[in-house]
């Protein structure tokens, strides 16, 4: 009895640390630029990344917003959506995207003539739910949760290091430009807590709790074994 019931509280704690795992990576992702960096002046395509849903629901709508130092914008055609171009404001939209599939929208542009960091505030929508992706990660403070997808500008061509995922490198001297313009919906404030910070500990706790568990049941077991039956 004691073996049968070491196994469910060994089941019920990894289906839990599964869960964990799984909460954290949808907690941790973003909507990625890329490439992460461009030369001053010159022209290409950024494409952004949409890794999820709204809480299950598909996305049916994504408005990317670009600086007035952003020039030549233009939507790149994507199949199954319609894109615009109205003021500083480019919108896909159609689909729907699945909650749980991934695909990036593309834009082609000039980048700016000065170097520093261009910010895209995007604003997803779904059939039920919206997500915000406009808040601006600050220095030495946690990591928003729905931060804006930034592209460095650099002076010369970028190197291996400005092609590096922010959270990567700490060596970040380029002055912002004008990117930060009021975003297209109202800002949301920073969570308080940052989840994808949380996650590591919270998987280190579970997984010690199942190592104790799943010992301890191999040791129970082990001893039910040894024991004479009469004395059961």
């Amino acid at each position: 009895m004691r073996t049968s019931l070491s196994k469910q509280v060994v089941a019920c704690v990894a289906a839990s640390f599964t869960a964990v795992l799984i909460g954290g990576g949808i907690a941790s992702a973003h909507i990625d630029p890329d490439p992460l960096a461009m030369q001053v002046n010159t022209s290409g395509t950024v494409s952004f990344t949409v890794e999820h849903g709204c809480d299950g629901s598909p996305t049916t709508s994504i408005k990317i917003q670009f600086p007035a130092d952003v020039k030549d914008v233009t939507a790149i055609d994507k199949a199954g959506w319609t894109s615009t171009v109205t003021g500083d404001v480019v919108e896909f939209s159609g689909g729907p995207l699945a909650a749980d599939e991934e695909d990036h929208f593309d834009i082609s542009l000039t980048a700016p003539a000065q170097p520093g960091e261009v910010r895209f505030p995007i604003i997803q929508t779904c059939q039920q739910g919206e997500l915000d992706w406009i808040e601006v990660e600050e220095e030495g403070a946690a990591e928003p949760e729905h931060p804006a997808p930034v592209v460095k500008i650099t002076e010369g061509p970028p190197t291996s290091a400005d092609l590096m995922p922010m959270e990567e490198h700490a060596d970040d001297s380029g002055t912002p430009t004008d990117a930060t313009l009021a975003p297209t919906a109202t800002v949301v404030a920073a969570a308080a807590d940052d989840d994808s910070s949380n996650t590591g500990a919270i998987v280190a706790v579970v997984a010690g709790v199942v190592v104790v568990l799943v010992g301890g049941g191999i040791v129970l077991a082990r001893r039910r074994a040894s024991t004479p039956k009469g004395s059961q």
